[in-house]
């Protein structure tokens, strides 16, 4: 199952990356990320050519990462820059990978691909954190399955119903009106719920009168992987804007074949005092996460036993549209990536 490699994924919080360097594993293959003393982050391979020790093991010294077996030091373009033995000449061929790194929306995002096409302009945009009005928390989910069985998950809202009891009511999928839509390299699932109760969620949040809202669940999904759902209630036949909002992404970042790191973050417009509330609903949620989703997603990981998704013959149900849209185009995307990889090798 190969992966897309032109395209960002995040490899941790910003606010997780203070002062010792840090291992993440993504695509396959072990990346050190630290912050040289200027406060910028760095990412370089984690293995020393010397040795094959870890660097994000080490000591930062300035700009650069000290390798915590003989001391060699690689500086933020992946070259050996300090070598503490003899003569100090440095050996050819020590140096590292170093890859483009931006930090953004709060997240620390990484390009594992060509570093010629790394634009920082095709990160998506979360800036709906960066708003004074919005007050958001962050966490992190290590899931044993492949990250396109999230993307399914997150796409195909429908299973909340089922399998979220916070989140939704009874008989919320049944109710549902729902729009896909496509455009570049995006995917757009929308439910309207109207006239609906109150989920136990929303309940914590609402300040208007009744319990009967209108809602609505819109996921945007950004190739690879990385999704932002607007989930929002009003009065009944009320603006969408008027209402109570918990904004939350979903950053999936792929470890190996079998495994992904989540980054998810959710943001509320209402009570942006109120710690308590504030750990209520991240809790609520982490819980649905946590001991909900990835159970269950683990387990159709092993079910399926390394077999092709299409390779099964799956059934396809209504709600299916949008993440069978989001897996053809991905499938395209890297075909056509790994094209001008085939060709040269010809």
């Amino acid at each position: 199952m190969p992966f897309l490699r032109n395209a960002w994924y995040v490899t941790a919080w910003s606010e997780a990356l203070i002062k010792d360097p840090i291992r993440i594993t993504i695509l396959g293959e072990p990346v050190a990320i630290f912050r040289n003393d200027e406060g910028e982050a760095v990412a370089l391979g984690d293995v020393c050519p010397h040795r094959f020790a870890s660097l994000s093991q080490g000591k930062i010294h300035g700009d650069t990462l000290e390798c915590p077996y003989h001391g060699l030091r690689f500086d933020r373009s992946g070259a050996c820059v300090h070598n503490p033995h003899g003569d100090g000449v440095v050996p050819p061929g020590a140096r590292v990978r170093s890859f483009p790194l931006i930090e953004r929306h709060h997240a620390i995002w990484i390009w594992p691909g060509d570093p010629a096409l790394a634009e920082p302009a095709s990160i998506p945009d979360f800036s709906v954190y960066d708003r004074s009005d919005i007050v958001s928390s962050r966490d992190y989910l290590h899931v044993d399955a492949h990250y396109e069985l999230i993307n399914d998950n997150l796409l195909d809202l429908s299973h909340a119903a089922f399998l979220h009891p916070f989140l939704t009511t009874e008989g919320f999928a049944g109710r549902s009106r729902a729009k896909v839509e496509q455009d570049g390299r995006a995917v757009h699932s929308y439910l309207w719920n109207d006239d609906e109760p109150l989920t136990p969620l929303f309940r914590l949040v609402w300040d208007g009168d009744g319990d009967r809202v209108d809602m609505r669940s819109h996921m945007h999904w950004t190739a690879p992987s990385n999704l932002f759902l607007d989930v929002g209630i009003t009065e009944v036949g009320g603006e969408p804007e008027d209402g109570p909002w918990l904004p939350s992404a979903h950053l999936l970042t792929p470890e190996t074949e079998t495994s992904t790191h989540y980054f998810w973050m959710v943001g509320r417009n209402r009570q942006p005092e109120n710690d308590e509330l504030g750990g209520i609903l991240h809790n609520g949620i982490k819980q649905a996460f946590e001991t909900e989703d990835e159970p269950m997603i683990a387990r159709v990981a092993a079910n399926m036993a390394g077999r092709d998704f299409w390779s099964l013959r799956p059934a396809i149900l209504a709600g299916d549209a949008a993440a069978v849209r989001a897996r053809r185009m991905l499938a395209k995307l890297i075909r056509e990536e790994d094209q001008p990889v085939a060709q040269a090798a010809e």
